[in-house]
């Protein structure tokens, strides 16, 4: 069973480091790292062509691919506070035609999104390719901080580069083919959300309303819900005084959410559009998420493509 990435998302704080404004490089790898010549071609196009070369030198059936993407909010590691080894190189390695990055246990990614994180700020996306007759088909993706470095321990990486939102979100749509590896969708979904641009965010409207697969539309309207979260604590400023009393609110919301056939969803949407309470129309903005609501979806709509 394959044991996925952990990502803990933090709404309202300020970047506490500097964001990144150079992009990333392949010197985040230690080991055989092959860096792909421009020459104008798109990510895809780099990718093929990395496949078809490891075919006809006969070089083994997987080796993994990595580029650098502009991201929503700041993407740093995080581990368990007892681990000693937090400042050493993290261990790529595939097992089982899945990506394994350092330990299984105790790993995942933190990401910053809310006033102070829409600095220019880099992600990595780490995918695993298996080339049969110079094809490549994706096995698994991560995404990876560019705060660590990483120790390829004898496996091959090809490194595509740096691109804009277009070039990224292109990249991602080809691989988000319905007969892809359903999981593998899931986590594409992911990526798209943390592209940064509004391309992204039509995006996930997109595949919200269109996509064959109902675990995908959810997906969509789940990670729609987050940016809103992050827009609507962006423009409202600052936090309500009274914590006890929000609590209670924050309380009515939820069982707002929780009532059946969705009956809760016109109150939700007049909190999240009316409340003075900067705090509660983020919590109403989430459970919107969580409904899969065609209604929410609209107000998603809304928000963040006026």
């Amino acid at each position: 069973m394959k044991c996925r990435a952990v990502f803990f998302l933090v709404f309202g704080l300020p970047a506490l480091l500097a964001a990144t404004v150079a992009p990333p490089t392949a010197a985040l790898f230690q080991g055989t790292a092959i860096t792909v010549e421009t020459g104008g071609g798109s990510l895809g196009q780099k990718a093929s062509m990395a496949c078809r070369q490891f075919d006809k030198a006969g070089a083994g059936t997987e080796f993994f691919a990595a580029w650098a993407f502009p991201a929503c909010g700041r993407i740093d590691s995080c581990s368990r506070a007892h681990d000693a080894a937090v400042g050493r190189p993290l261990a790529i390695s595939c097992r089982e035609g899945r990506i394994r990055v350092g330990p299984d246990h105790g790993r995942g990614l933190n990401i910053t999104d809310g006033p102070g994180a829409d600095q220019e700020s880099w992600g990595v996306m780490l995918l695993l390719y298996q080339v049969s007759n110079g094809r490549g088909r994706v096995r698994d993706m991560q995404l990876l901080s560019p705060d660590r470095k990483y120790d390829l321990a004898g496996e091959r990486l090809v490194w595509l580069g740096a691109t804009n939102e277009a070039e990224g979100l292109d990249f991602i749509r080809s691989l988000l083919a319905p007969g892809s590896d359903p999981g593998l969708r899931r986590d594409l979904v992911f990526a798209v959300y943390m592209l940064r641009g509004q391309a992204a965010v039509s995006e996930l409207i997109v595949l919200a309303r269109r996509d064959p697969s109902p675990e995908i539309r959810k997906q969509a309207v789940f990670w729609l819900g987050q940016k809103a979260s992050a827009a609507a604590v962006a423009a409202l400023g600052e936090v309500i005084a009274s914590p006890e009393a929000l609590e209670v609110k924050k309380a009515a919301v939820f069982a707002l959410s929780q009532l059946p056939e969705q009956t809760g969803t016109p109150m939700l949407l007049r909190v999240a559009r009316q409340n003075p309470q900067p705090r509660l129309r983020k919590e109403a903005i989430f459970w919107l998420g969580q409904s899969g609501d065609p209604r929410a979806l609209d107000f998603f709509e809304e928000i963040l493509l006026k």
